[in-house]
């Protein structure tokens, strides 16, 4: 073949090619629901669509402690420009002062509590550990807080193994046991040993037993790593249940556990610190084991509560009593709701975005109409990206999901903190994942151990500025 009928041929091909390019629909052509036919356009062809200067940089967080000296006056304005602030409604400045007090005056010699909701983005303690570390550090307080007997997913603070007899009822998503109510308790699920009782109970012939031991992480920060105090929420059992604590083998305590509806809190409260325990449970009927804390007598305690695949539409499904009371038994005094990443992918429009906010709304207004004294902080969703064609951008619906659940959480008198706009907005989460070492996942959507940290840094900046700030105005007021 010439060179001359080569070159015409090759021209040929490109010329065609560029007629499919000017008339292939952009949007691709759809061959079935999960597949669509795409053809490169020229933009495409000849241009880079992403370079280093349309993602944001990761910058260097800034701690808290360097940039605010507690004994000094300080320009708030100023440091709020170096962190992602707390947002608080129009209409309540004062929303955390409840919160801030409790810090202030009880940590030594009470409790204040913080339960940390959320989806698989904290699930593992991941955010909720660095945080807990800091404030622990801050005011006090030993112990990783509220457990369950079944965990779905590795602990990075706790250590924990359990007898096979334990079956996990779940209130949110996929269960392997369905319970015949809706009685889930502060964590959303309980465990038992024994199968629920629909019928009048019949006493078996056995008791039933079953055990489950905690111990020390090499990864956890070091007041986790050690507790003083243990405190069992629990419920629904037809008969009392005997309980043996233990520690490194040797028996500690040997107790029983109520029979009735409950919620019932047992406490124990050991003369030193221990870090391993090992609970033995003996009854002829399981109770509902809501949750196991492992906690101090004095500091702060901050629960982790991963609810993987949950949008925290959750809340107004459970029992509402079993919550209240589970919530005054236990002593709550802040609650972070960090959700909405579960929902973005079915988000489509504004219309939905305000819609699922609404359905939000209702969660934490449920809440505080329970928990009257509590306060609220709600995190909405990263940044999140997803491939298009050969691209990873943000969801195109995400801004406006984050816009109306922030409006939606001020409604509700609570306090929104902006995890998409910390991260860096618009496709950071593509710097994230590309940053050495990655701060995110390889799906687009989770933090690694590193990235959780950083995100869990900046969230308690925000609240640890606005708690000087409110040190700083009580001092003011008490010296006019």
């Amino acid at each position: 073949m010439k060179i001359r009928d080569v070159l015409f041929f090759v021209w040929g091909v490109i010329a065609i090619l560029g007629i499919i390019m000017l008339l292939f629909p952009k949007d691709g052509i759809k061959i079935t629901d999960n597949f669509i036919l795409y053809f490169p356009t020229f933009e495409e062809m000849f241009y880079t669509s992403k370079n280093d200067n349309d993602i944001p940089k990761i910058e260097k967080q800034q701690n808290i402690d360097e940039l605010i000296d507690e004994n000094k006056e300080f320009d708030k304005e100023e440091i709020k420009s170096k962190i992602t602030p707390l947002e608080f409604p129009e209409n309540n400045p004062h929303a955390l002062d409840r919160f801030f007090a409790k810090l202030e005056n009880e940590t030594q010699t009470g409790k204040v509590r913080i339960m940390h909701y959320g989806d698989s983005q904290i699930e593992g303690d991941r955010i909720t550990a660095y945080l807990r570390n800091r404030l622990q550090s801050k005011f006090g307080g030993f112990g990783c807080g509220m457990l369950s007997p079944i965990t779905i997913y590795a602990q990075f603070s706790i250590k924990q193994i359990a007898s096979e007899n334990w079956m996990r009822f779940s209130g949110f998503g996929y269960s392997n046991y369905t319970a015949s109510h809706n009685s889930y308790g502060p964590m959303i699920s309980f465990c038992r040993y024994s199968y629920p009782v629909d019928t009048p109970f019949l006493t078996p012939s056995q008791p039933y037993k079953a055990w489950v031991e905690f111990f020390e992480s090499e990864l956890a920060y070091s007041n986790t790593k050690k507790f003083r105090e243990i405190q069992i929420i629990y419920g629904n059992a037809n008969t009392k249940t005997q309980l043996i604590i233990k520690s490194n083998n040797e028996i500690i305590k040997t107790d029983s556990l109520n029979s009735g509806a409950g919620p019932y809190l047992y406490n124990y409260v050991h003369s030193d610190y221990l870090n391993r325990i090992r609970f033995e449970f003996e009854s002829y009927d399981s109770p509902d084991i809501y949750g196991i804390s492992l906690e101090d007598q004095t500091g702060v305690v901050v629960d982790n509560i991963a609810l993987r695949g949950s949008s925290g539409t959750v809340f107004t499904t459970t029992n509402t009593e079993l919550l209240a009371n589970s919530f005054n038994l236990l002593g709550v005094d802040l609650f972070i709701l960090q959700f909405g990443g579960n929902s973005v992918p079915g988000l489509p429009d504004k219309k939905s975005a305000e819609n699922f906010a609404n359905y939000f709304y209702y969660q934490i207004a449920f809440l505080k109409n329970i928990m009257p004294d509590a306060c609220f902080i709600v995190i909405g969703p990263s940044d999140m990206a997803y491939k298009e064609k050969d691209a990873y951008i943000s969801y195109p619906n995400l801004e406006n999901i984050i816009n109306e659940l922030k409006k939606a959480t001020h409604r509700a008198g609570g306090i929104y903190w902006d995890l998409y706009k910390a991260m860096g907005g618009k496709n950071s989460m593509i710097a994230w994942v590309n940053a050495n070492p990655p701060l995110a996942a390889p799906d687009f959507i989770h933090f690694t151990p590193q990235g959780a940290q950083i995100a869990a840094n900046m969230l308690y900046s925000a609240i640890f500025l606005e708690y000087i700030n409110y040190k700083n105005q009580q001092n003011k007021s008490a010296q006019k």
